[in-house]
This record gives structure tokens, sequence and C-alpha cells, in this order.
């Protein structure tokens, strides 16, 4: 398993946002990878991360608005 970046548990790992948890559930932007559950802004950011998480949880990675 790759090292990856800390990310706060209410975080969108592509663009940095402060997402409502529950909010995300309910609309479906939320996504469990390697065991941990992230939550998204919008289907944009959903939709990246589906292509390529290790991506956006990279040490190195700096998420951007």
């Amino acid at each position: 398993m790759a090292e990856h970046r800390v990310i706060a548990p209410h975080e969108d790992p592509v663009c940095g946002m402060t997402v409502n948890i529950a909010e995300a559930r309910a609309k479906g932007l939320a996504k469990t990878y390697e065991g941990r559950e992230h939550v998204f802004c919008g289907k944009g950011c959903f939709l990246e991360f589906g292509d390529d998480p290790e991506t956006f949880l990279a040490v190195g990675f700096t998420p951007t608005m």
C-alpha cells in the first residue's frame, strides 16, 4: 500500500473543499478506497477521484479549488 497524505474526514481529496459528510453520502458523493471513506463536493471531483485515486492521495499532491 502506498503512503498517503493526511486528509480530514470532511475534506474533498481532489479540490480540498470542506464537505458536509451526511449530504455527500445522501447525494452518492462518497467513495470508499482502501478501507477509508472519502467525500466529494460534486460529481466532477467524485469522477476524477474514481479515475485515479492515487494521484489525489499522494503525499506530494496539493488540492486547489
